[in-house]
């Protein structure tokens, strides 16, 4: 790993993690407003779809972060949040397939 990058806020990890846990931040808050459930609520239980459609706007958050990095020029933590944006698309493939 490249010390400098870190510093530079150009790795990306540091996008991964960003992309993964605002969302997460994002939709617990979504849900602590609009609804009595919480988040490991809904993923246990496929059955609030109408939810999950809703909850699947916050990952528009990303898109954000993406275009905060891009502008700044750190092309590699830009990387990491579309590659934690793909995470999140599987995740709901298999949400909405397999469950």
């Amino acid at each position: 790993m490249n010390k400098g990058n870190i510093k530079k806020l150009d790795h990306i990890l540091l996008g991964v993690v960003l992309g993964i846990i605002i969302p997460i931040i994002i939709m617990q808050l979504v849900l602590d407003y609009y609804s009595n459930l919480s988040l490991m609520d809904i993923i246990k239980n496929p059955f609030f779809s109408e939810i999950v459609n809703i909850l699947k706007g916050v990952i528009f958050v990303n898109l954000g972060i993406f275009f905060l990095f891009y502008w700044r020029k750190k092309d590699k933590s830009a990387r990491g949040v579309v590659l934690a944006t793909l995470l999140y698309g599987g995740f709901y493939v298999y949400y909405s397939f397999f469950m």
